[in-house]
């Protein structure tokens, strides 16, 4: 039986998010004879009420079965409760959302893996002689009202004081996943902060942000990591305006979410968690085959 899957996402605007829908439509490409996939997302990932009302709407439609990345921790509950409660199925892909009633979440450990940017950060630090008893750090957050971003932050946060507890840090920057924001300000930070040694920027956009603020200024001395990869992200890190970046599998959870969507309509059992994972990719293991497959899925 065929059955029409509507795949959410937080914006369209980004190469992760348009990485998880490529992972979707593999899906219906595969088994065309078991899906017929539907993709949406608003324009932005600070577009929150446009994703919202986009799942209203799909609620409305009466899919088969829905897959959603939520920006929102809150404002998509109603909506998913709804969508549980008449009989479609949901998943949630990235961000944990403030209810139980889903099938199945499939994502990164968030502070775990920011947690090895911080070590990673580290190692570079020593590797490269940087006196560290006195150096600072910034955190630029992508959106506040995203808890996946934010136990990135926290995960980055709570790692570096334990590991490196005489690093301070300077104010977070909220920037609401504006790069060009995010250039501004890091080219300003670094100008003003000698003592600037280390960013971390938790998403894609933020750190195509941050790689083009450390590339206008010139600066290769501040040691950056970023989440996800994209090809600008890619390019920083080979140049060394990035030092790292932490890579999930986004093609793995739309493919995956899409799977057990149609798994749950059928009745069949589903994992109520997934942990993808996040890999550090860093100037020394960009080329390793390994990696080129997951900054460039074609296929499972």
């Amino acid at each position: 039986m065929k059955y029409n899957i509507s795949v959410i996402v937080k914006a369209l605007n980004s190469d992760f998010w348009q990485t998880i829908l490529s992972g979707a439509k593999a899906f219906m490409r595969d088994y065309p004879d078991r899906a017929s996939v539907s993709v949406f997302g608003p324009p932005e990932e600070s577009d929150v009420l446009e994703q919202v009302s986009i799942l209203e709407e799909i609620v409305n439609n009466k899919p088969d079965g829905i897959v959603i990345a939520s920006t929102s921790n809150d404002l998509t509950v109603p909506a998913i409760e709804r969508a549980m409660a008449s009989g479609i199925p949901v998943v949630t892909l990235d961000n944990q959302i403030s209810t139980d009633h889903i099938v199945c979440f499939m994502g990164t450990d968030s502070r775990v893996a920011a947690g090895n940017a911080a070590a990673s950060m580290l190692s570079d630090w020593e590797a490269n002689g940087v006196d560290y008893s006195r150096g600072k750090v910034l955190i630029i957050n992508s959106c506040k009202s995203s808890k996946v971003d934010l136990d990135r932050d926290a995960g980055f946060t709570a790692k570096m004081h334990e590991i490196a507890p005489a690093v301070s840090f300077l104010e977070t920057q909220y920037v609401e996943n504006d790069p060009v924001l995010t250039e501004k300000i890091v080219a300003d930070t670094v100008q003003k902060e000698p003592d600037l040694i280390g960013i971390f920027a938790d998403n894609d956009m933020t750190g195509v942000g941050v790689a083009n603020g450390l590339k206008k200024v010139g600066c290769t001395s501040v040691y950056a990591y970023a989440f996800d990869a994209n090809d600008v992200e890619i390019k920083a890190v080979k140049e060394g305006f990035l030092r790292g970046m932490i890579v999930q599998k986004p093609f793995e959870m739309g493919y995956r979410g899409v799977a057990y969507a149609i798994d749950a309509i059928e009745g069949k059992d589903v994992p109520s968690t997934v942990d993808t994972g996040g890999t550090v990719v860093t100037r020394e293991n960009i080329d390793a085959p390994e990696i080129k497959q997951l900054l460039y899925p074609e296929k499972l």
